[in-house]
């Protein structure tokens, strides 16, 4: 269809910038897909998209000295989405959607969750294992949540910790 991109759109949960700019000692390949999809990004074999609300998320955590630049040179070249009143709207409703089920959605994951339904991400990134269980069907809206994939993940060859990671 002319107009429409092929190119994957992949919403990036705050955690995913945080994981990047910390360089996380994480499981096996997960830091593999994080770097795989910044690269991807840059040769435009994909986009990643947040919120403004991920600026303020990264931020006001503890990254290391001069990450704060590097951040702020990334998000440039993501496309960062308004909060306005459809998301704010939607992430009410999927508030109250898992509140109903007894269960509960903190506003900043409903933000989040709303701008990827309204905006139309191919996949919502993460590392929260709670939002991890709700891919699928997102208080009513079809979104996959899932951790990034490398397409080329590397060998680990860390000596295991003795908490097993």
């Amino acid at each position: 269809m002319p107009g429409i991109s092929s190119t994957p759109l992949f919403y990036w949960d705050s955690c995913l910038f945080l994981a990047w700019l910390k360089d996380e000692v994480r499981p096996t390949g997960e830091m593999d897909g994080v770097r795989d999809i910044i690269q991807r990004a840059k040769r435009r074999d994909a986009r990643i998209m947040t919120s403004v609300l991920t600026t303020v998320e990264v931020l006001a955590a503890k990254i290391p000295a001069g990450m704060d630049k590097i951040f702020k040179d990334v998000v440039k070249r993501t496309n960062r989405m308004s909060m306005d009143t459809r998301v704010a709207e939607l992430a009410h409703d999927l508030r109250n959607h898992y509140v109903a089920q007894s269960k509960s959605l903190k506003t900043p994951d409903a933000i989040h969750l709303a701008t990827a339904i309204l905006y139309r991400a191919t996949e919502f990134h993460t590392f929260d294992e709670k939002l991890l269980g709700y891919s699928g069907n997102v208080g009513g809206n079809k979104l996959i949540i899932c951790k990034p994939e490398s397409k080329n993940p590397q060998l680990d060859l860390r000596k295991p910790r003795p908490d097993g990671s």
